[in-house]
């Protein structure tokens, strides 16, 4: 676990470091010791500048560390069947995860700045394009890579990178369907050896909730209140629905075999000793 907890401190690392660079630099520019507020739009522009910056510093650092290696496997395009189904599979699961998630009615902490994120175009980038890649990246190819090579079960690896993929979002409404969710990214990601589904499923996640938020006239509308109760009810059975059979496709018919971790690391154990 000791290098799972470094990435996750170099996750936050980057983060802060830029986030208080940007603020030190504003508070100079401005002359001023008050801690601006994100209605400042300068300010909320710089901010999300920030996240894009820094979700690109931590690439960069997995990549040329080879925590995150991007070679043929990981970077494998599988087959269009599998990504549709990919596609399906988390739009099914959108259904009845936004279902649940009203229904517990958990504190969004994150309001605000969601509010302002979904129509700031640096926004849209950080959210809908760099969070994908960049927590692929960590939460899948660094962090559960490196436990399903590491310990034999990989049902403790898949469980732990999606709560820590879950716990690091830090808002309460949040963290239930981010862990729900990274266990269906986990799960495709050992089934495939491939970040390109999970990546793609994450895209369709994030570029959804924009989207809808876009298409919504009420942004604090519920599905009971679109749809009606009977209506969000069947549209989340049909999520389910939807859900349990992408999962069947994928494990029985499109990837029949799981890919092999501990191979790959006995393979590669084996060309170091040969090169020592």
């Amino acid at each position: 676990m000791g290098r799972t907890i470094k990435l996750i401190l170099y996750f936050f690392a980057y983060q802060f470091a830029i986030t208080y660079a940007i603020l030190i630099g504003y508070l100079v520019w401005k002359h001023t010791l008050e801690v601006p507020t994100l209605d400042d739009p300068v300010f909320l522009n710089l901010t999300l500048a920030g996240q894009v910056i820094s979700s690109l510093a931590i690439g960069i650092h997995l990549a040329w560390a080879k925590y995150a290696p991007l070679n043929k496997q990981t970077l494998s395009p599988v087959s269009s069947k599998l990504l549709i189904v990919c596609v399906l599979f988390i739009l099914g699961m959108g259904a009845w995860t936004n279902y649940l998630n009203e229904a517990l009615n958990l504190p969004n902490t994150m309001e605000d700045l969601f509010a302002k994120t979904m129509v700031n175009p640096l926004g849209i980038v950080a959210v809908v394009i760099m969070a994908p890649i960049i927590e692929e990246m960590l939460f899948r190819g660094a962090i559960e890579g490196h436990l399903l090579r590491k310990w034999k079960n990989p049902v403790w690896s898949i469980v732990v990178s999606s709560l820590l993929f879950g716990l690091v979002h830090g808002n309460p409404a949040q963290i239930p369907f981010a862990f729900v969710l990274g266990l269906a990214l986990g799960w495709v990601y050992y089934r495939t050896g491939s970040l390109l589904p999970g990546i793609l499923m994450h895209f369709i996640n994030n570029g959804s909730a924009v989207l809808m938020y876009w298409l919504v006239d009420d942004k604090d509308a519920t599905l009971n209140e679109l749809m009606g109760f009977g209506g969000a009810a069947c549209y989340a059975i049909t999520g389910v629905i939807l859900t349990a059979v992408c999962i069947w496709l994928i494990g029985k018919r499109l990837t029949p075999q799981p890919y092999c971790w501990r191979k790959e690391e006995t393979e590669n154990n084996d060309t170091t000793n040969e090169i020592k």
